[in-house]
């Protein structure tokens, strides 16, 4: 896959029961490739409530057949999948049968991946622990499972940075989320997981963005790059954020391209926007898709240069 293609979430304005529409919107757009949200097959919490959700249910074979539109028109438009957004939460504490049933959807998700030549699917932490040592053992179990399916499809599994109720999680310091992944890869045997940095969340909780993705350093697999106020995750477009009466923006979007440029990221410039588009009237979604692809382009100069 050519690096640093632009690329955007599906969330909000892609629409899954007409890939071919979809792809053909997002080649007018600009969108060089997708952040494809294939958490809309699954919902774990709805179905611990006893919703069923019968395309899980389907034999391996015939859950990935069930993407071949969406990979014609990936190949028709020449429009990359660049990464997919697992279901979430992975794992349900004292839901065994639950968190067995979501491991075998993950399963069929990770060979889905393989099938539309999509190498990364970001897998969400369990975070709503707040004793670090449980957490990570209960981290290290979701993971360990996935590492027959993801050595055998070649898809890389991608942890994140992300936050609960207090703004904490174990995965917000770069040196522990970096030894994490090389903890799961050296019991693999192969390099199958990366990581997923949510610039975002880093800027909820104040971290230290160029430092953070230089610790990450080759383990940077995928982005989520969406702009907000310090204070909520709104999920918006980058540049539309400042404080001190809009005098200098909420995040540091200099330290974050330095950030890139520093480790020699050659991934995608995926923008995890969706909410940007939400709350704009629909006829200028369209041009709010093509500013943000316009941003990517800004962003690959200044890495590029």
């Amino acid at each position: 896959m050519k690096k640093h293609l632009i690329s955007v979430q599906s969330g909000d304005w892609y629409d899954e029961s007409n890939d071919d529409k979809s792809m053909a919107y997002a080649k007018e757009c600009g969108i060089e490739a997708l952040d494809f949200n294939i958490d809309h097959v699954l919902e774990p919490l709805k179905l611990a409530e006893g919703v069923k959700f019968p395309v899980c249910d389907l034999p391996l074979d015939q859950f990935v057949a069930h993407f071949a539109p969406l990979k014609e028109a990936s190949e028709k438009y020449n429009i990359a999948i660049g990464q997919m957004h697992a279901p979430f939460p992975v794992f349900i504490p004292g839901k065994d049968d639950i968190n067995d049933y979501i491991h075998e959807v993950l399963v069929k998700i990770i060979a889905t991946c393989a099938y539309v030549g999509c190498p990364a699917l970001v897998i969400h932490p369990y975070v709503r622990e707040s004793n670090y040592e449980k957490a990570i053992e209960y981290n290290l179990a979701i993971y360990r499972r996935l590492i027959p399916a993801a050595k055998k499809y070649k898809v890389t599994i991608c942890l994140e940075n992300l936050f609960n109720s207090s703004k904490e999680c174990i995965f917000t310091n770069a040196r522990d989320a970096a030894a994490f992944i090389d903890r799961l890869n050296s019991e693999a045997g192969e390099d199958v997981f990366g990581f997923c940095f949510d610039l975002g969340h880093a800027n909820l909780l104040r971290l230290n963005v160029r430092e953070f993705i230089k610790t990450l350093g080759k383990r940077l697999t995928v982005l989520h790059i969406h702009d907000n106020n310090g204070n909520g995750d709104a999920h918006l477009c980058p540049y539309t954020q400042t404080d001190n009466w809009g005098t200098k923006h909420t995040t540091d979007w200099d330290a974050f391209i330095g950030g890139l440029c520093d480790i020699g990221y050659e991934g995608t410039l995926s923008f995890e926007t969706f909410k940007a588009l939400k709350f704009m009237p629909r006829d200028v979604e369209k041009e709010a898709l093509q500013l943000i692809v316009a941003i990517g382009r800004y962003f690959r100069r200044r890495i590029e240069e």
